[in-house]
Formats: C-alpha cells, structure tokens, sequence
C-alpha cells in the first residue's frame, strides 16, 4: 500500500507541475487565437483566455501511458480516450462562447455524448442494463459539473474537492493513483482560475474533469462505488433542476448574464423582470443570504459541496 501511495503522490506531482505548463501555454495561444471568454463579474467585462480546460488532457495521458507501462492495465488508455472525447466535445462548444455568438444547439452535443457514453461503458459491462446505467451515470457526472458553473473557480474548485473524495473512494482499488493525478492536473487549472481568475476552464475542462472523474467509477465496475460517488453530486443535481424549472429555454445561461453587478462588486440576483425568477445553486444561496463578493460566495459553495461529500462519505462508504 505504501508504495501505491508513492506513486499517487509522484503523479500528483508530475500532474500538476505539467498541468501548470500547459494550462500556461494554451491559455496564451487561446488568446492570441481570440478564443476568449467574458468575465461578467467585473467592471468592464474583462476578457480572458478560454477553454484552457483542454490543456489537462497533458498530464491526463502522461499519467495514463505511465499506468499502462508500470501495469499494463489497457483500460486507463481507454479511459484517456474516452476523457479526450468529451474534452474535444466541450472544445467544439467553446469555439462559439456565450454572450458574444450564438451557440450551437445542446442536442447534438447530448447525443455525442450519449454515444461516448455508451460506448465506454460497452467496454466494461455485459448486460445491457448495466451499460445503460453505467453510461448514464457518465454522462450524467460529466453534465452536472458541466453546469455547476459561472463563477470564479467555482466549476474547478468543486473539482478538486470532488476527485479527493473520488480518491477515498479508490483508496483499496488500483486507480487510486489516477484519481490522485486527475486532483494535480485540476488544483494547476485552479491556480490560475481561482478568483480573480486569469483563465476559463471553458466546456472542454468541465466535461474532461467530469468524465474523468466518473470514467475512473467505471473501470471499479462496482455499481456501490457508483452510486455513493453519484450522491456526492447532490449540489450539482439541485442547480440543474432549478435552471431547467425556472429556465427551461436557456437552462445553461448563455444568453443573458445570469447577474447583476452592484458598487463594491458584490454579486446580486438580477434586477425584477430581468432573471431574477431563474435560478441556480448561487442565486438560491444570494436568495437566502443576499449579495455578497465573488470570492466569497464561491467559498460559500464550496463549503456546502465539502459538507455533503463528508455526510454521504461517512453514511454510506
């Protein structure tokens, strides 16, 4: 086990320091490219590099190739795989960024994922109801930390909270390490998207970070594992269903800024007739607690992620 636990702590390490490189570099050619996202909770709407997101598929096949070379376990290039996949889903998305163009429709972008989804879980299962399961719990990770998002640092922190609950979960299985790895390559993006945030994770972080996550759930193929992970989710699961009950049109915001900025940068629910009637996990909490700071509410947020994952952790791992 000691020695399980080395190398976790060598890929974390590699993890992040790759991840850092290349979060770095693709932010600069992002931007240079005009590939930019609107930091809407700034005065001015600063623009920043977007999609960086897709830089961790770095350390995500470094890890994996150095996996499969010390175990020669062909399942976690499948899982690399299949993480490239959404990620290059998400990066498709995030060519046409919200607020500034039209973006492309969700179906096609469910059913691609729908296919990865199944396909994967293809991979590892036998009944068909089974795969259906495993594949909807897939793509349904990889979308709700797809959505869990729109403030700084919030969809990235969450992150990283959740993959060092995933790694508890994996202590006793091989993919420990992997899980450890993912956590490094994520706290890199976190460095430079925590508040102010200098980068955008963009769709291709969120759904690499979500799939990977929940990929490494199905190479366990314990359905248990599956299940308890999936209640850690629980926020995530509250936000979407206010979005798509009080905003059924535009459940993922990109048509109209979900917030109004008031003096002092504090964040407030949008003014009456304006979305203040559509809500997400953060205007629920600005509902109960009025305007607060950015940095503040996203802490806010964390901090209710950490206290559910401790509760489901302790009651059913």
């Amino acid at each position: 086990m000691a020695g399980q636990e080395m190398l976790a702590a060598a890929f974390f390490a590699v993890s992040f320091v790759l991840g850092l490189i290349a979060v770095k570099w693709v932010a600069a050619r992002n931007f240079k490219k005009g590939l930019i996202g609107i930091d809407i909770n700034k005065p001015g709407l600063k623009k920043i590099p977007e999609s960086t997101g897709l830089a961790l598929l770095l350390p995500a096949w470094v890890c994996a190739l150095a996996f499969f070379a010390l175990f020669n376990d062909v399942n976690v290039l499948l899982w690399a795989l299949m993480v490239s996949c959404f990620s290059l889903v998400g990066f498709f998305d995030d060519t046409k960024p919200k607020f500034i163009s039209e973006t492309r429709k969700w179906r096609y972008r469910a059913l691609i994922i729908a296919v990865i989804s199944l396909a994967f879980a293809a991979l590892f299962f036998k009944k068909p109801e089974e795969i259906i399961l495993a594949s909807l719990f897939l793509a349904g990770i990889a979308s709700f930390e797809n959505t869990f998002a729109g403030l700084n640092g919030w969809e990235v922190g969450s992150g990283f909270i959740l993959s060092a609950f995933f790694a508890l979960l994996l202590w006793n299985t091989a993919y420990f390490p992997l899980a450890i790895a993912l956590g490094g390559a994520i706290l890199a993006l976190l460095s430079c998207n925590a508040f102010p945030a200098k980068v955008f994770p963009g769709d291709s972080g969120t759904l690499l970070i979500g799939s990977g996550l929940a990929g490494l759930m199905v190479l366990t193929q314990d359905f248990r594992l599956m299940a308890v992970s999936f209640l850690f989710f629980i926020p995530h699961i509250i936000d979407f269903t206010a979005k798509l009950l009080t905003n059924p049109s535009d459940p993922s915001q990109r048509k109209a800024l979900p917030y109004s900025l008031l003096p002092g940068q504090k964040i407030a629910l949008p003014a009456k007739g304006k979305g203040s009637r559509k809500y997400d996990f953060a205007k629920i909490l600005l509902k109960i607690f009025g305007p607060m700071g950015e940095s503040r509410i996203v802490l806010l947020i964390w901090a209710i992620l950490i206290a559910n994952c401790c509760i489901v952790f302790v009651l059913l791992a």
